[in-house]
């Protein structure tokens, strides 16, 4: 009897311990990060009907926009915000005024989504790995005379971008989607991705 009240005794106080260990280690592994994710939609045009400025934090991109496509004006189309954990993905739908010709009642649709956003192995403490990047709208187009009355039919535009990596804390042109327009106009999609602080 004393020694089976022994045994459960060593048990018990081995038990104790591997939870105290266990317990331990769980705490001193560090945070999961997480990420705020900020995507900038850019209309770029030569179309003087189409005036804007771009916020300061775009003035590189602006820059090479210009220099790059020759457009005299670019416009703030919309921005996206929000956040992932560490090899999350988001998603948004929602809707826009790509063209800002267009009449309100017949807006553009967009979807897009994130996936496997994370730190990078080997590109330093200031890059993101991005395992794929998809962005698609479905914008109005005027089909025959143009007019208060004329027809509208809506296209599908998108970009898709498999495995990329981005230097945290800059805004990164991801790429650019030609509008279905004669005037040359163009959709400018701008990431920027923060390490989240709290």
């Amino acid at each position: 009897m004393r020694e089976k009240l022994t045994f459960l005794t060593l048990l018990s106080l081995l038990l104790i311990s591997s939870t105290i260990i266990v317990s331990a280690q769980s705490n001193d592994r560090p945070p999961e990060s997480s990420f705020e994710v900020t995507l900038s939609v850019v209309s770029g045009s030569n179309d003087p009907g189409q005036r804007g400025e771009l916020p300061q934090n775009l003035a590189p991109i602006a820059r090479q926009l210009r220099a790059t496509f020759g457009l005299t004006n670019l416009r703030l189309v919309d921005t996206y915000l929000g956040r992932v954990g560490n090899n999350g993905s988001m998603s948004y739908k929602s809707l826009a005024n790509i063209d800002a010709n267009t009449q309100s009642n017949t807006p553009s649709f967009l979807d897009w989504q994130i996936a496997g956003l994370r730190n990078a192995a080997n590109g330093g403490p200031n890059n993101v790995f991005i395992q794929a990047f998809r962005f698609g709208a479905r914008v109005p187009v005027v089909i025959g005379a143009s007019g208060n009355n004329a027809p509208i039919q809506y296209e599908g535009i998108g970009l898709t971008v498999d495995r990329m990596t981005a230097n945290s804390n800059a805004p990164v042109l991801i790429g650019t989607i030609a509008l279905p327009k004669a005037d040359g106009g163009r959709v400018f999609l701008v990431l920027n991705v923060t390490p989240a602080t709290n």
